[in-house]
């Protein structure tokens, strides 16, 4: 390649290095990165990955602690699931096949794809479940019931059913109360680019 010193053998490898070129990734790495890469522009119904950062503050809330049973439903591809520690018990699921199909490529343990025909029990449930129709409230209440006593559920939802006087809000904010559930609103343009 006539390289015959170390100066030219530095110049070499900066020219290499500038290129771009590194080392082949991983196979598993690199079928995922496709997975993931093939969502971008998909319009997949009721699916709103949740940004890192509120991520990181939902599973902080939900106090997670070694061997617990955790259950994030409706996972997507899995940007919770991502976040809860490692040495936690954890049970996704997802109704979309491409997205399940990302989270089985990360070794998810997969026990199921409709929630709320889901049944088991879990100390901490993390959740952003789909809104629409009132979906939000459906989870959020069919995961209240999954918790084991003194469980914990961190979820996102959306605002309707903190304000809407329709019967299905209405209902859900009088459970809400009776269980002793705390809100609060997300900053403005959290799940925005």
């Amino acid at each position: 390649i006539g390289v015959t010193n170390s100066q030219q053998l530095r110049q070499a490898l900066k020219d290499f290095a500038e290129l771009g070129i590194t080392k082949q990734e991983p196979d598993q790495a690199k079928k995922l990165r496709d997975m993931e890469t093939a969502l971008i522009g998909t319009k997949i119904p009721g699916y709103f990955p949740t940004p890192k950062p509120i991520v990181k503050d939902m599973v902080e809330r939900a106090d997670i602690k070694p061997g617990m049973k955790v259950l994030e439903p409706s996972a997507g591809k899995g940007n919770i699931a991502d976040e809860v520690p490692k040495d936690a018990d954890l049970d996704v699921i997802e109704i979309n096949y491409t997205l399940s199909e990302i989270l089985k490529e990360k070794g998810y343990n997969i026990v199921g794809s409709d929630f709320l025909e889901h049944k088991g029990e879990y100390d901490r449930i993390v959740m952003n479940p789909p809104f629409e129709k009132g979906q939000d409230i459906d989870h959020v209440r069919h995961a209240y019931d999954l918790l084991k006593p003194g469980g914990k559920l961190v979820s996102i939802m959306s605002e309707g059913p903190f304000f809407r006087s329709d019967k299905k809000a209405t209902e859900f904010r009088e459970w809400f109360e009776e269980v002793g559930g705390t809100s609060e609103k997300l900053p403005a343009g959290s799940f925005t680019g």
